[in-house]
């Protein structure tokens, strides 16, 4: 196995696995309460925390490659403009500042 697919599949079971022990873990802390064992509640409790919270920030977050190939499509779309050449770009600001300033307060 690669290096390039140990990283494709890496995460995938990197998420899952933190979502088995979150699970178990707050299982865990549910035992715990009801024990009123308090050592092993806030233990299990900060174990859910880290590993369940953890899982789901993974999942819920957008895939790298499909966010990577919205950048690039929207950064085609843009290159496909018509640049604007600096002197129409001044004049855009002079007539903008004119528009937002009041009469009296003109330069």
């Amino acid at each position: 196995m690669t290096s390039a697919e140990r990283s494709t599949s890496s995460p995938v079971s990197l998420k899952f696995g933190l979502l088995v022990v979150g699970a178990a873990a707050a299982l865990s802390t549910h035992f715990a309460w009801r024990a009123k064992a308090t050592n092993a509640f806030k233990a299990s409790y900060a174990t859910t925390w880290l590993t369940l919270g953890t899982a789901t920030i993974l999942y819920v977050q957008p895939d790298r490659e499909e966010l990577e190939r919205k950048l690039r499509a929207s950064a085609s779309a843009r290159e496909s403009l018509t640049p604007v050449s600096a002197e129409a770009r001044e004049a855009q600001i002079r007539a903008l500042r004119g528009t937002a300033e009041p009469d009296g307060a003109r330069r």
